[in-house]
């Protein structure tokens, strides 16, 4: 008993200390979940300490509260994957719960039905988010795929069989205490993994939006320049010596003309649209990022050259026939392209910048709205020689 008041009064401590970071942020309502859960499963517990010490009726009301409890912790945990709607959830857990109280008893298992309805419920709930996670989770911003729904199966696995022990009579069995005193450290070991663990993920959380305000672009959504660069040195870390990566340079044709003559705000517009083109075509495996205003770069593992020249070719293509209509007149935006390769584990971008930016300027020069691979690139120098030629001029 005194570890159960023990229990309660940690919980109810936890919801209060919880309920100040939900009201300096509201839009964290998976944290407003799991104090209420903490405070409902705290006055369940208190009620149970009432029932066995002073003798007080109305079992079903703590046991009502343990099961809000349970579905709302569940709840929170779930928001974090992209579930919604906390309360139809509340509500169907105890439907099933009142359900499966009113069959046990109409089945004469007396004071026992109670808290075999409540397994009943808590099976439900585990099943239901294990089956939200497997079908309609959203994995992009949480983490441990698999850790998730395995304490949740093991949640139902456990529910089921203290469920079945309370169902069966058998001398073979331990008396009722024993049952109950298993069935509550079980609950509260159960019980603090989950909370333990949605804590953890919303802190994984945290740190995506972070790393998302601090490596994205706001307008298109892409990588910015740091993030875009970060991706590269995380790709190249792990390649193997014969992958051939292609780094496409991307600048938006005459795009100051579009802003002058119809606005930053239809300007913004466009590069948002050139930004799902490009997506369209890359695949998820490439990087992508703006580089600058309307520079934008592509970093993509191909298996020759000429896949390389086809992808920036259909992002051209793409873009070109793309038509603006929130202009006085529908208007095209053109793309010019330069191409440069690198091969296996290479050490700094300078060479591959300087490669792509010689074939993006040869592209500029042919007249914008094509593509130009460096290899291409008329009478090409080296970067040294650059250098050395304008150490000359000077």
């Amino acid at each position: 008993m005194t570890a159960v008041f023990v229990w309660a009064a940690d919980c109810i401590l936890l919801s209060v200390l919880l309920l100040p970071l939900w009201l300096r942020n509201k839009d964290r309502s998976f944290i407003l979940l799991w104090s209420v859960s903490l405070l409902l499963m705290g006055l369940g517990l208190a009620g149970l300490i009432a029932i066995g010490v002073y003798g007080v009726r109305f079992f079903t009301l703590p046991i009502a509260a343990l099961v809000a409890a349970e579905t709302l912790s569940t709840a929170g945990l779930l928001s974090l994957y992209g579930a919604k709607c906390p309360l139809r959830f509340m509500l169907c857990s105890l439907g099933v719960w009142l359900a499966g109280l009113l069959l046990f008893h109409l089945s004469g298992f007396g004071s026992v039905a109670c808290v075999a309805s409540y397994y009943l419920a808590d099976i439900g709930i585990a099943v239901y988010a294990v089956h939200f996670l497997l079908r309609h989770a959203d994995f992009e911003e949480v983490g441990y795929h698999r850790a998730t729904p395995l304490i949740l199966s093991v949640e139902a696995v456990v529910g089921l069989a203290i469920a079945i022990l309370f169902l069966i009579d058998s001398p073979a069995l331990p008396d009722e205490g024993v049952m109950i005193s298993v069935a509550l450290i079980s609950g509260f070991l159960l019980f603090s993994v989950k909370i333990f663990h949605a804590v953890w993920l919303s802190i994984e959380k945290f740190e995506f939006h972070l790393k998302k305000l601090a490596f994205h672009d706001p307008l298109t959504g892409i990588f910015n320049r740091r993030g875009f660069f970060h991706g590269i040195e995380e790709r190249i870390t792990y390649a193997l010596p014969d992958e051939l990566f292609a780094y496409l340079m991307i600048d938006v044709d005459h795009f100051k003309r579009i802003n002058d003559r119809f606005g930053h705000d239809v300007g913004d517009q466009a590069l948002v649209a050139f930004a799902h083109n490009v997506l369209a075509e890359i695949g998820k495996e490439a990087l992508f990022g703006r580089t600058g205003g309307e520079e934008f770069a592509v970093f993509i593992k191909v298996d020759d050259i000429q896949e390389a020249i086809s992808i920036a070719e259909r992002i051209r293509a793409r873009q070109a026939a793309t038509l603006y209509t929130g202009t006085i007149r529908p208007t095209a935006m053109t793309v010019s392209i330069g191409i440069a390769f690198q091969k296996g584990r290479f050490t700094g971008f300078e060479t591959l910048l300087w490669q792509s930016d010689r074939a993006l300027y040869e592209a500029k020069n042919q007249g914008r709205n094509c593509v130009v691979s460096y290899s291409a690139v008329p009478s090409p120098v080296s970067p040294e020689g650059a250098l050395a030629a304008l150490g000359n001029a000077s």
